[in-house]
């Protein structure tokens, strides 16, 4: 980023939830502290001042945690989670004994997730920690997201009408060009927020054995019925595009890591619907961690390996 280059709401939320987490581990007796999302069934652990607890990415099933507990209306502050009624049932109230929770609400009213800490050691007491100050911290966070989701929005929309502008002649899905600009725009919502994104390649089989039998044009024929099934099986928080040849890529979003094969067996099944076969793979992004660069390798990665797998089964070429 450029001297003069203003930073997003994205980076100023980011910068913001990185000093608060690091600020209460230096002036509270509990170690790790986080800026989590609560999203697809579970927490992800986005903003991390990691003692030996939380590490960034981190992804806990939501019935599961602390947090959840706290929303129903457990208490904020917990001195020793074995002590606690509401907690000791846990698994985690083994090795997490002390806890300190408060919701961060979203733009439109929603819970975005918790800022929280935990500790393997108890408190004294509840009053060891300031509860006021979890409370001001959390606050502030919800009027930071407000802000950088409404300084954000506009930006947001012009680039994706950018990226969805840059369309291949033959199919009229985003092209290479526009894919890698719906990537970078998925990229910092996964860093800042924690967005569920993840990434499917797909590679149609046959296609040689079109071209050899009924040349180039019987190809862009099937590529081009190809798109039309894709973008019929599209949700609305898919973008689909065709990444090269007879290779399509998918970018999907608030889909939960437990319905991630129904999801994208949609895609296969449209494909079959018109007599089109093809391998897929497909990966799932972590903050910090996995980005949708990793998760593409990753998901290309699986889906050669399941053509590989597919042509042991005589499937054509």
């Amino acid at each position: 980023m450029s001297a003069g280059e203003a930073l997003s709401g994205a980076d100023l939320f980011s910068a913001s939830a990185q000093r608060i987490v690091d600020y209460l581990n230096a002036h509270t007796l509990i170690t790790d502290w986080s800026v989590s999302r609560a999203i697809g069934g579970q927490q992800v652990h986005v903003h991390v001042h990691a003692g030996d607890l939380l590490h960034q990415g981190k992804r806990v099933d939501w019935p599961e945690t602390f947090c959840s507990r706290m929303m129903l209306g457990a208490g904020r502050i917990v001195a020793d989670s074995q002590a606690d009624p509401d907690y000791a049932d846990l698994a985690d109230a083994q090795k997490i004994r002390s806890y300190a929770g408060f919701p961060i609400t979203d733009d439109d009213g929603s819970t975005f997730g918790i800022l929280c800490g935990i500790g393997r050691t108890p408190l004294v007491d509840k009053d060891a920690v300031d509860a006021d100050l979890i409370e001001l911290m959390g606050d502030l966070l919800s009027s930071h997201l407000a802000m950088a989701r409404a300084a954000d929005r506009d930006r947001r929309s012009m680039e994706l009408a950018q990226a969805l502008a840059n369309t291949d002649a033959l199919t009229g899905l985003t092209n290479r060009r526009g894919w890698d600009m719906l990537a970078a725009d998925a990229q910092e919502r996964i860093d800042a927020f924690g967005d569920l994104v993840s990434v499917a390649v797909l590679d149609l089989d046959g296609l040689k054995m079109i071209n050899d039998t009924q040349g180039h044009h019987g190809g862009d024929r099937l590529i081009a019925r190809a798109g039309l099934a894709l973008v019929s099986a599209a949700g609305a928080g898919d973008r689909v595009a065709r990444y090269g040849g007879d290779e399509f890529a998918i970018l999907s979003n608030n889909v939960s890591i437990a319905d991630q094969a129904e999801h994208y067996a949609t895609f296969v099944s449209a494909l079959d619907d018109v007599g089109i076969s093809a391998s897929l793979g497909f990966a799932v992004t972590v903050p910090q961690v996995v980005s949708v660069i990793d998760a593409f390798s990753s998901a290309d990665t699986d889906m050669y390996a399941m053509k590989e797998s597919r042509r042991g089964l005589n499937d054509p070429r």
